[in-house]
């Protein structure tokens, strides 16, 4: 007989799905057809698949536990369905034959949601010519967006999404660096007063993308593109919104923050849809603020992805936050 030693069980905080039963069991939900490939694309923010079936391929996300609300979802996928009926090239979401669009799986961790979503062709890049069509169809994207109205409630992209909660999720991991956790309360108090005095209704607010970094944007060889992954979108700063690209593009330098494929993409979104200089004022603030989001982000999933986050990555992480605030003033 085994002792109580040899029969443990520990609380599962995520798994995954064994992908042939998964779309096996999708194929009877949704209007696909046979599946013949799938794949096990990421662990990222949520679980993404892909399948190949006899009708064409297709794109599942299973959202991690606990991650969004069921109507956090629903706010995402109703957007992406409002963009599709304005005929803007997103990856959309399918229904299944009985209209629904989410399915709830039951996971050891407790219910997970799954979407799934037509498939985003191209490959991702990012330079001149491609940063000039990404700027010109992101100011289409947030004109269409201005005239969306939610129906389901979802998160803001406010001070509180942004900074406040990413902040108490990094600084319990600072406390062997009593110096760094000095420098980023400061760093963030400074970026909090900013955030304040644009919290007056005088900047352009409205739905975001949220995560604009130019990887979320699939591009074809005849100068097309599709959009995906609206996962981190909700209604804020349109500042925060652009920042993202210009935060890919120089976050891990240290000096020369000036680059050409931003001034390629911020020039060719005001040829559309012109912004005022106080909300351009605002990109350098936000482009700070993203990377104490981004660390809030990873180290607050640790549980997930792992704890990764050691004082290499926190080094270079500062470093960078350190140098941008002193360029621009912060």
């Amino acid at each position: 007989m085994k002792d109580d030693y040899d029969m443990l069980s520990p609380t599962a905080i995520h798994t995954v799905f064994h992908k042939d039963e998964l779309f096996a069991a999708m194929a009877l939900l949704y209007d696909i057809g046979t599946p013949l490939k799938s794949r096990f694309v990421s662990n990222g923010l949520n679980d993404t698949y892909a399948v190949d079936t006899d009708t064409g391929k297709y794109v599942l996300r299973i959202y991690k536990h606990n991650w969004r609300t069921e109507s956090d979802i629903l706010f995402e996928l109703d957007l992406l369905d409002f963009l599709k009926g304005c005929d803007l090239p997103v990856s959309h979401p399918i229904a299944r034959r009985d209209g629904g669009w989410l399915t709830e799986l039951n996971a050891p961790e407790g219910v997970r949601y799954a979407a799934l979503f037509s498939y985003a062709y191209g490959t991702g890049k990012v330079d001149l010519e491609t940063s000039r069509t990404y700027g010109s169809a992101i100011a289409e994207l947030h004109g269409a967006m201005d005239r969306y109205e939610p129906r389901h409630k979802r998160f803001e992209l406010d001070a509180k999404h942004l900074l406040d909660e990413p902040l108490a999720q990094l600084l319990p991991f600072l406390q062997h660096r009593p110096d760094d956790i000095k420098l980023v309360e400061d760093i963030a108090g400074r970026l909090s007063k900013h955030l304040a005095s644009a919290a007056d209704g005088a900047y352009d607010w409205g739905v975001c993308h949220g995560d604009l970094h130019g990887w979320n944007v699939f591009h074809t060889a005849d100068g097309g593109l599709t959009h995906f992954d609206f996962d981190c979108c909700g209604i804020g700063w349109r500042s925060y919104d652009l920042s993202v690209y210009l935060w890919d593009l120089v976050h891990g330098k240290e000096d020369g923050f000036k680059h050409e494929c931003w001034d390629a993409f911020i020039e060719a979104y005001m040829a559309e849809r012109p912004l005022s200089q106080q909300d351009l004022a605002l990109i350098p603030v936000f482009v700070a603020v993203r990377q104490l989001w981004l660390m809030g982000l990873h180290t607050g999933r640790s549980g997930i992805w792992g704890a990764w986050q050691d004082d290499g990555y926190f080094d270079g992480k500062l470093k960078f936050l350190s140098a941008w605030v002193q360029a621009h003033e912060l």
